[in-house]
């Protein structure tokens, strides 16, 4: 169906200026007294800054195209870069990793990028998992664990995230789509997808321990070595086998669905940014629908409407009306909105 970068996390060693930490402090500091979410220019681009940090980092910046976190620690690395799916989708990876590169250069000055998360996935139908598959994993990692919702099995896990080296993940993609509103996936999987069969994802997670493993320090490393690492997890790392009357699993036969599964080509393609982001939007319409359509319905029994006209104006009426008793007009309470979308 589709398969590549998924994540692509990275830390930038550069010398923050100190007038860009002055206006951050001030920015969070206006954040905590004030409902609007104040704003910086960074390279160019407008980031939103939270009212909190982001982990070990000060400031949080959100972005359209992702988050960036900065620190004036020496400790750690200046900034942490988390691109989000969408635009990595949208441009594909090396165009992602250029335009941090290049927004933040000119923030801060040189910056030097490492990464710290690298996940690669591949999506099929057709092969389907019960709860009586378990044993027919081969994994490296002691911990697998099951997930479940209503009785129906929804996905593997295997090995920790907090071990920072090597974990997979096999779930139903089309849950995931359907809960979250992230429709570009139909752009992405297009004319192969199949409307009544479930998604399969395959995904491994590299941290920087496992990256460092394999020499792999820099995204560009991380990109161009996305295919040997996919070989190692799928023919190394994890394998789903054919049963026999072995006792040893590990010796039972590889099975047809995870040959397949090896074969895929971990590359990272671009579908189109705007195309992304309008598939995104329609989905999170999606989501919203239900709940909307509701409180319209409640409003117009309540003003005694039934068309779709009427109950606009009246309710179009009603929010100028209710901007002047709450002295926040309905266009800041949007821009509002739009920037704390930001932060998510």
């Amino acid at each position: 169906m589709a398969s590549g970068v998924d994540a692509l996390y990275l830390s930038g060693r550069a010398a923050v200026p100190q007038d860009l930490l002055d206006r951050l402090e001030e920015a969070r500091s206006a954040s905590d007294q004030d409902a609007r979410v104040p704003t910086v220019l960074l390279g160019g681009p407008e980031f939103v800054v939270a009212p909190h940090g982001w982990g070990k980092y000060r400031f949080r910046l959100a972005h359209p195209n992702g988050l960036v976190g900065i620190t004036p620690s020496q400790h750690l690395p200046a900034l942490r870069i988390q691109p989000r799916a969408e635009f990595l989708h949208g441009v594909g990876p090396e165009q992602a990793v250029r335009w941090f590169h290049d927004v933040l250069g000119a923030g801060c000055g040189p910056v030097h990028f490492t990464v710290s998360r690298l996940d690669l996935f591949a999506d099929w139908q057709g092969w389907a998992l019960d709860w009586e598959d378990r044993e027919r994993f081969v994994c490296r990692a002691d911990a697998i664990a099951l997930r479940g919702e209503r009785g129906e099995m929804t996905g593997w896990e295997f090995g920790r995230r907090s071990t920072k080296t090597v974990c997979a993940r096999i779930y139903d993609k089309t849950l995931q789509v359907g809960r979250e509103g992230i429709d570009y996936w139909f752009d992405i999987w297009g004319d192969r997808f199949d409307s009544e069969s479930s998604v399969l994802r395959v995904e491994f997670e590299f941290g920087r321990e496992g990256l460092r493993d394999f020499g792999i320090t820099t995204p560009e490393d991380a990109i161009a070595g996305a295919g040997g690492l996919w070989a190692w997890a799928t023919g190394e790392w994890l394998s789903y086998r054919s049963p026999t009357d072995d006792q040893t699993r590990s010796r039972w036969p590889v099975a047809a669905e995870w040959r397949q599964v090896g074969r895929a080509a971990v590359v990272g393609e671009a579908h189109g940014l705007e195309r992304m982001a309008a598939s995104h939007r329609q989905g999170e319409l999606r989501t919203l629908a239900p709940g909307l359509v509701g409180y319209v319905a409640s409003f117009a029994a309540l003003v005694e409407t039934v068309d779709i006209p009427d109950t606009c104006r009246e309710l179009a009426a009603f929010l100028r009306r209710f901007g002047g008793w709450s002295e926040v007009s309905f266009a800041d309470r949007v821009q509002e909105k739009r920037q704390r979308r930001a932060l998510a």
